[in-house]
């Protein structure tokens, strides 16, 4: 069987629209990009390669996080709960 290529969610905050989209992209395709920037790498190990509702919450929440730092509306409006259950806001 072979296998299928690797591929990427991109998530992007659209201010007209006021609207976040995910694509599904194949990593070869935007490769050279990629290489280029930094990423936010979270070890699975970490989490004893359990992906549950924990993980997926702390993830989204990453990914929120890093697109409100590029966005005034998104840190305007963001509230979520970390770790230790205290209301956070992004401040410039």
């Amino acid at each position: 069987m072979q296998s299928k290529r690797q591929t990427c969610s991109v998530s992007i905050y659209n201010e007209e629209t006021n609207a976040i989209s995910t694509f599904h992209v194949p990593l070869d395709a935007i490769a050279g990009v990629v290489a280029k920037h930094t990423s936010f790498d979270v070890p699975l190990d970490d989490f004893h390669n359990r992906i549950d509702d924990d993980f997926a919450r702390r993830f989204g929440g990453m990914i929120l996080l890093a697109l409100a730092s590029r966005s005034q509306f998104l840190k305007d409006h963001l509230s979520i709960t970390t770790g230790n259950s205290t209301e956070t806001r992004l401040k410039e």
